[in-house]
């Protein structure tokens, strides 16, 4: 509602407004069944004052001796025609007694305050001015929290108990007072000066990890001639095998099925014997000999399990385009935040292979919870199993899994950098209103102010002739021992340029790479982005985190020493000597088979910084102009 007060006649003083005492008409009402509604109590002083984000109070001086309802009871005050100025709850006894007057006071909390705060905080809580992963579990509730992220402050109405945010520069009620105060009463002064930039750096911690299991046996049979596992040292072979249960070094492998089962094949192609090979015996009488050629069917199966610390950084500065207030550069603010845990644990242990589960045992697969219905060893992977499982729900955390490289690049970690554009954003708001103008003016004019209103005045004195500003405090006040009546207005005003700077910016496609977002999408550089508040920035989807492991082969080598060509090769060598020369030369080349698999070993931490580029400046109403006359 816009209310215009145009005048040619302007106040020099309050002494103007002087009423004599049997006219204040002004009285108190107790909203009470034990208490007569219609009986007016005479008030002789009244001061109803508010200061923003609090509640209105009102002190008054009635008779001493009058009966007081309890602690808490509904009063009144009103005037003439019932008109109402505040009501509100009594605190306590009287807060003094002199001669015959005693003064209490009365608060406009409304009843239902809790609920009605609630039920604000459930409508407040959405993104990006609410994001859970800055606030600690325990303040979750607290009303404070939602306030951090908006150009707004809590208001409760002193006269209807409504709750509701009012905006830091536009209230609801607009009042153009032009000349129409006390002149000699106006104060002017700077409390602050406007900041240059907010710089906030928000920063993620998380372990990344992922587990599994992984058949290596086609891998081992590539490895041999006509991809069979063979050799013409069986013991040997058997003997180096991988035993189950066995720890690969300390690369994060383990061994989980392994068995080397012999076979005879019956193709031509796999001979089971070796060509013949003339060797020496009694007498000098060369005989032909074939020495055995044994074949094998592998089965390998090793688990893994990766581990890493990770820090993700996302870091941004947000300028801001407001008029120059003291000579030189502003300030720049820098603000760190830490989120609050973005992998929580799921209260249920991760699915483990060849593990023994009772019946009601929890566990979480791929995101999944789970709940043991009848008592078994699990197998190598839960598929097999899955009859033994009824699904409870999905655990989903903000990371999305716990195989992620990044979180800021994912969908949930862009929410939670709009989040922090938004802190920026309020505290370059707070220094924008950096005028302090407080001054009086007549009851008749001024007694509907709250701290939701915004006052217009002119004046040649004010920087531009005319100012416009948000109500932060005031004070209806009215003197029974004289008849007067007045009101103390105090306002802040913005100093803003009204509208925000803008660069712009030509984008480029191109393709993510798979492991660090949710999934393989194409992406542009320099792609301009708008949150819902209207802050503008380029997305940052380019932006890589350092790989700590590559999804694909983990076996990175097989190494065959003296496989069967080679043992061949070496028992031609011995062709013409005694059978005992070629076994104790096949005994020196034993067939072995060596795995190398990737190193899953990971470092202290890895770090990652994500600079996200700000494509507009932000800036605060121009409620005040240093340079010109501005039209509101």
């Amino acid at each position: 509602m816009n209310i215009s007060i145009r005048s040619s006649d302007t106040f020099s003083s309050r002494q103007l407004l002087i009423y004599k005492k049997d006219n204040m008409n002004i009285y108190l009402k107790w909203n009470s069944f034990f208490f007569n509604k219609k009986e007016n109590i005479p008030i002789f002083d009244l001061e109803i004052s508010q200061e923003e984000d609090h509640f209105a109070r009102a002190k008054l001086n009635i008779k001493a001796g009058i009966l007081l309802p309890p602690t808490g009871t509904e009063g009144t005050i009103q005037g003439e025609g019932e008109k109402i100025f505040f009501r509100g709850a009594l605190v306590g006894a009287p807060l003094k007694i002199e001669g015959p007057f005693a003064e209490i006071q009365l608060i406009a909390k409304p009843p239902d305050f809790q609920e009605k705060i609630i039920a604000l905080q459930k409508d407040n809580r959405i993104p990006p001015y609410w994001d859970d992963l800055w606030i600690r579990p325990e303040k979750q509730t607290h009303f404070q929290e939602i306030q951090e992220s908006r150009t707004s402050s809590l208001y409760c109405d002193r006269r209807t108990g409504k709750l509701f945010l009012s905006d830091w520069f536009e209230g609801r009620e607009n009042l153009f007072l032009d000349q129409h105060f006390f002149q000699d009463s106006l104060h002017f002064k700077a409390v602050n000066a406007p900041l240059k930039a907010c710089t906030i750096n928000v920063h993620a911690h998380w372990i990344q990890s992922d587990s599994g299991i992984s058949n290596m046996s086609s891998d081992i049979r590539r490895a041999f001639p006509r991809f069979k596992v063979n050799t013409y040292t069986k013991q040997a072979l058997l003997e180096k095998w991988p035993e189950r249960g066995h720890r690969i070094g300390r690369s994060g492998f383990w061994i989980m099925k392994s068995e080397l089962k012999p076979v005879i094949p019956n193709s031509p192609l796999y001979p089971r014997y070796s060509p013949p090979i003339p060797l020496r015996k009694e007498e000098d009488h060369l005989q032909s000999f074939r020495i055995e050629r044994h074949w094998f069917k592998p089965l390998l199966w090793v688990g893994w399990h990766y581990q890493q610390k990770r820090k993700e950084t996302l870091s941004l500065t947000l300028e801001h385009a407001v008029q120059t207030v003291f000579p030189g550069e502003g300030e720049v603010k820098v603000l760190d935040f830490t989120l609050q845990n973005i992998n929580p644990d799921p209260r249920a242990y991760l699915w483990r292979e060849e593990t023994f589960y009772r019946e009601g045992a929890k566990v979480i697969f791929k995101n999944e919870i789970y709940r043991c219905k009848t008592a078994h060893y699990s197998g190598i992977s839960f598929e097999e199993g899955r009859k033994h499982w009824t699904f409870k729900r999905f655990f989903h955390t903000p990371l999305g899994h716990s195989a992620r490289s990044s979180f800021f690049l994912t969908k949930r970690g862009y929410q939670a950098a709009e989040h922090a554009m938004e802190r920026a954003k309020i505290t370059l708001a707070k220094s924008a209103r950096c005028f302090e103008v407080s001054f009086e003016g007549p009851w008749e004019t001024l007694y509907e102010v709250t701290t939701d209103t915004t006052l217009s005045l002119i004046d040649s004195r004010l920087p531009g002739g005319k100012i416009k500003g948000k109500v932060v405090k005031y004070a209806l006040i009215a003197k029974g021992e004289t008849g007067e009546r007045f009101v103390r207005v105090t306002l802040l005003c913005a100093v803003g340029l009204g509208e925000a700077e803008k660069t712009d910016y030509k984008s480029f496609p191109h393709y993510a790479l798979n492991d660090y977002c949710e999934e393989s999408y194409q992406v542009y550089e320099n792609a301009v982005q708008q949150t819902p508040s209207g802050l503008f920035y380029l997305r940052y989807d380019d932006k890589v985190p350092p790989q700590g492991i590559k999804r694909g082969p983990f076996l990175r080598h097989i190494e065959l020493t003296n496989g069967p060509e080679e043992q061949e090769a070496e028992m031609r060598k011995y062709a013409l000597n005694l059978p005992f020369s070629l076994k104790k030369a096949l005994s020196h080349q034993p067939t072995r088979l060596r795995l190398y698999f990737k190193d899953l070993r990971t470092k202290e931490r890895l770090e990652h910084l994500i600079p996200v580029t700000m494509a507009a400046s932000w800036s605060a109403p121009q409620q005040c102009s240093l340079y010109q006359e501005k039209v509101f």
